[in-house]
């Protein structure tokens, strides 16, 4: 268990004020303060980031989607992330989280930070495993921390089961697999990619990867499989901002093709990864 530095900037007067330190993950401080929009991403060499607006507008957008109508002051958002992460020091990268309550007059945006922890590297070589549990979001395309409480007991209980276990996958009552808790799902048929187009969050990694994958020629279809469909897949995987492309080779007991990451993906992956070294950007600019 890590520390968590805690911040939070008034949006009216732009005033930063350092909360301190916390022990605990991420989840588990987010759940300590009060219910709203949020987004989570990660810094490279410590003090970069990849689409930082759009994270913003997602928070924007989440927040919008439950009555509140608000434009973030970007300028003072990026300060305040700089300053946090830059007082820390000491470590290579950074998961951010910005948290603006969904209450009153919706006057503060909490930032938190902690060291980054990102899956280890065989994870990528050798793939991951994911398990099945029937859930949905409530407003799936907004990011509320409210999802945090509704599912703390299941990641708690599901993503303890196994060491390669790294994340559980959100079925419909129709039997379809929709994302995952903290990200998108792919899976890759006769050679197509598919992935859900309604249901499921608009992943900022999502967007990346389905742009790169569409230039370099794949075919996407936004429609999900169902869990019936496990067998008939050569390939899954899922994305998100602390993970970027990681292979699934196994969901709940059955293997996903021969079992090993496919070709499909490990190029998708490496498509990522040089969209990410051309797509950095500093998280704030002295001007």
């Amino acid at each position: 268990m890590g520390m968590v530095s805690c911040w939070v900037l008034d949006l009216k007067t732009l005033q930063l004020q350092d909360l301190g330190q916390r022990k605990g993950t991420l989840d588990a401080i987010t759940l300590e303060f009060p219910p709203g929009a949020y987004t989570t991403f990660r810094t490279y060499r410590s003090l970069y980031a990849l689409s930082l607006e759009a994270h913003f507008q997602r928070l924007e957008r989440t927040l919008d989607m439950q009555g509140y109508s608000l434009c973030l002051p970007r300028e003072a958002l990026r300060l305040g992330i700089y300053t946090a992460i830059s007082k820390i020091g000491g470590c290579e990268n950074y998961r951010v989280r910005l948290l603006v309550p969904a209450a009153g007059d919706v006057s503060s945006c909490y930032i938190f930070t902690e060291p980054l922890a990102v899956p280890a590297e065989w994870f990528y070589r050798e793939g991951a495993w994911a398990i099945t549990r029937s859930l949905t979001r409530e407003q799936p395309e907004a990011k509320s921390s409210q999802f945090i409480f509704q599912t703390a007991g299941l990641r708690e209980q599901g993503l303890g089961q196994h060491p390669r276990v790294n994340e559980i996958l959100m079925v419909n009552p129709q039997g379809e697999i929709l994302e995952g808790l903290s990200s998108n799902f792919f899976a890759v048929k006769k050679g197509r990619i598919l992935t859900a187009g309604k249901g499921v969050l608009p992943g900022v990694t999502r967007s990346l990867v389905i742009g790169a994958a569409q230039r370099a020629g794949f075919p996407i279809l936004f429609c999900p499989i169902t869990i019936h469909d496990l067998g008939a897949i050569e390939e899954a995987f899922i994305t998100s901002s602390s993970r970027g492309v990681l292979p699934i080779v196994r969901v709940d007991e059955r293997d996903i093709g021969n079992g090993y990451p496919g070709a499909i993906t490990q190029t998708i992956a490496r498509l990522y990864d040089l969209n990410v070294d051309r797509l950095l950007e500093p998280i704030y600019l002295a001007r």
